[in-house]
């Protein structure tokens, strides 16, 4: 019969790194070591017949290196859950390690608390175990319990100030995502005035017209059929070419786009509209990261109050908004500090400015992080916002939630004011 203890198998291919780490949690009544691997063959084979609940996995070894190891883990032990160490802190090896199957990610050297929270947190959201019911002769052993299949990541980015630089940042955060392996669709959901066709210098061949009508019943072809393919490996779902047809797309048959997005992408990202009406709701509704979009002068930031103040009538959880200061400059008379002090919010990232080169690449029609601008200081801020944004919400959702009130009836203004 298995412990109740939180079962950790440590696998480096340093003695002493080994030995370290288990002293580091040595005094931890809860927790017990149940084995140790030199390799990633050893770790693969401790793993089956182990059957620990974490993986303390080096992403550096001779043969098969953390990131194998955790690919075949994953598959072979789904119950195992891996948190990668390494001594690099480099994004690529985070993005690596996510899309491996970690669900967190250690620098070297760590202290003892910080070790400790990584596998607390990791175990509390591990898979549900359950007995095997019985069948024929069947041993009864446990069996993880596959989680529903995991959804993909939607991110709207909102600046209730037009202008704010939304289609840029969302743009290229989307290639940002789609360069770093993860399956990304863009939409653009400035239905009437979008830009992102202009902005990719992409012909509206299809729309989210071509998708509307039956927006809850649609399937993996006919989606892949619609959406069309950047060459930075960008999907892109265009707004209508012409302002009138947006008026087809209701909030609904949006929100049953995205949904049927949730299943085939790992992330999409909607360039919204600034203007808050019931599309615009229901996308941010539907959102599980929010990124706001604001600037450093007075009308921007009364706006992005009052934003918040929004957010809080509606409910939302603090963490589902992220504020993202744009065209960042320390010549501006209100700085990124004054903006989060005077908001009461933390700034995740400032973004600097540099309008030369975002214009130059909205006239060519080539996202900043694919042409010549992409080591700019305003193409790294993006590439570390997506750093962030996958941090936040990779592995996040082990199983498919939807919160009541994002399904709750009735429009824009009824939400606001028909509360009881």
């Amino acid at each position: 019969m298995m412990s109740d203890n939180i079962r950790v198998l440590i696998v480096d291919d340093l003695p002493e790194t080994r030995e370290n780490v288990r002293k580091l949690l040595q005094f931890e009544q809860d927790v017990e070591v149940v084995n140790q691997a030199g390799t990633g063959e050893q770790a693969i084979e401790m793993a089956q017949t182990d059957q620990p609940d974490i993986i303390l996995m080096d992403i550096n070894m001779p043969g098969i290196d953390g990131i194998g190891a955790s690919q075949r883990i994953s598959e072979l032990v789904p119950r195992a859950q891996i948190i990668i160490m390494s001594v690099q802190s480099d994004s690529d090896y985070l993005r690596r390690a996510m899309m491996a199957g970690a669900r967190d990610f250690l620098t070297k050297p760590f202290g003892g608390d910080e070790l400790v929270a990584a596998i607390r947190r990791v175990y509390d959201k591990r898979p549900t175990i359950t007995a095997a019911p019985p069948r024929g002769q069947g041993t009864g052993a446990p069996v993880a319990v596959a989680p529903e299949a995991a959804a993909g990541n939607i991110v709207a980015v909102f600046s209730p100030k037009g202008g704010s630089g939304c289609s840029t940042i969302a743009i290229n955060l989307g290639v940002s995502l789609a360069q770093s392996g993860f399956n990304t669709a863009l939409v653009d959901g400035s239905l009437q005035f979008g830009d992102v066709a202009v902005m990719l210098n992409m012909k509206p061949m299809t729309s989210v017209l071509d998708l509307s009508d039956n927006a809850n019943d649609l399937d993996n072809e006919l989606i892949s059929s619609v959406v069309q393919k950047h060459q930075s490996s960008l999907n892109v779902l265009l707004a209508p070419p012409r302002p009138e047809m947006a008026e087809v797309v209701t909030e609904d048959s949006m929100k049953g786009m995205l949904d049927s997005l949730r299943q085939i992408y790992d992330f999409i990202l909607v360039d919204t509209s600034s203007s808050l009406n019931g599309i615009t709701l229901g996308i941010l509704d539907t959102a599980d990261r929010i990124v706001l979009v604001a600037q450093q002068n007075l009308p921007s930031l009364k706006n992005v109050s009052r934003f918040f103040d929004l957010s809080e009538s509606l409910e939302y959880d603090s963490e589902k908004v992220s504020l993202v200061v744009n065209r960042a400059s320390d010549k501006r008379g209100i700085s990124v500090k004054d903006i989060s002090n005077t908001l009461k919010r933390p700034v995740i990232m400032a973004i600097p400015d540099d309008d030369s080169a975002v214009n130059t690449a909205i006239d060519q029609g080539v996202p900043l992080l694919t042409g010549s601008n992409k080591r700019r200081p305003v193409s790294v801020a993006i590439n570390k916002l997506a750093d962030q944004l996958v941090q936040d919400l990779v592995g996040e959702k082990d199983m498919k939630s939807k919160p009541a009130e994002e399904s709750q009836p009735g429009g824009f203004f009824s939400r606001l004011f028909g509360k009881r």
